[in-house]
């Protein structure tokens, strides 16, 4: 039992590993043992968090950095060729990539929405289809997506439609995915956090809004990204073979109520 969280020899891929969230799940995945590639467009952050990572006193395993834009289809199968020659196989995939782009919805700019959806949405696809492919080869694998609250339920902050809509498509992507690939032994899972306080987030966010959003979590505060870590543990290891197309909230308690 003692061993049931362990990854020890496991491959995981974390898509926008230099990210808040991205870097954080990345350091639990390594600290319980699995070889981390990390993967974006950034390969100087990559490399500047992979040092970080390797550098952790509970970690002993290898960390990497690889370029790989995940909304272009070319790049996402040179990616998980040159990721697999590299690390011999691909055991678990985290997308943790994505972005907010906030707009009025009557004025919102195709290309900003074309942006969101090819960040959020086009990525996850072509993520899940080609490492997705290593996983049907080996007739294994887990693949792990970072949706949203927003993907349920709305959130009362104008601007949103967009991001809404896009994590609700991560989520339902998730679930179908499952039914899809559960007779190949592949568990497809995701997390919805809440909001989650990276250092990105922590800039962008006035104090009022910061306010306003804590008071819609009943444990009273927002998240950090490493309390993501636990979680992402759990559907990547062993304690989860009987978990498959779930969205598992990880928010304070803000599902509590709508």
């Amino acid at each position: 039992m003692a061993d049931l969280f362990r990854l020890d020899g496991k491959v995981a891929v974390v898509v926008g590993g230099g990210g808040g969230i991205g870097r954080a799940l990345a350091l639990g995945l390594a600290r319980q043992g699995a070889m981390v590639a990390l993967a974006s467009r950034n390969l100087e952050k990559l490399k500047e968090v992979a040092a970080e990572i390797a550098a952790d006193p509970e970690v002993h395993t290898r960390v990497e950095a690889f370029q790989m834009d995940a909304t272009d289809e070319e790049s996402v199968a040179a990616g998980v060729k040159t990721i697999v020659e590299a690390l011999g196989t691909v055991d678990i995939l985290v997308n943790a990539q994505g972005q907010n782009i906030k707009q009025p919805f009557e004025s919102f700019p195709l290309a900003d929405w074309d942006t969101l959806f090819a960040n959020n949405v086009k990525s996850v696809m072509l993520t899940c289809r080609e490492f997705g492919k290593v996983m049907l080869g080996n007739k294994k694998g887990k693949i792990i997506n970072i949706s949203s609250v927003a993907g349920d339920r709305g959130v009362p902050l104008a601007g949103n439609v967009g991001y809404c809509g896009s994590k609700a498509a991560v989520s339902n992507i998730t679930r179908m995915l499952a039914y899809e690939w559960a007779k190949y032994g592949i568990n497809v899972n995701a997390i919805g956090p809440s909001v989650i306080f990276t250092p990105g987030m922590r800039a962008a966010l006035p104090p009022e809004v910061l306010a306003g959003a804590t008071a819609l979590h009943p444990l009273g505060r927002v998240a950090e990204p490493e309390e993501l870590i636990g979680t992402c543990v759990y559907l990547a290891s062993a304690a989860s073979d009987y978990v498959t197309g779930q969205v598992v909230y990880v928010d304070g308690g803000r599902t509590c109520f709508a």
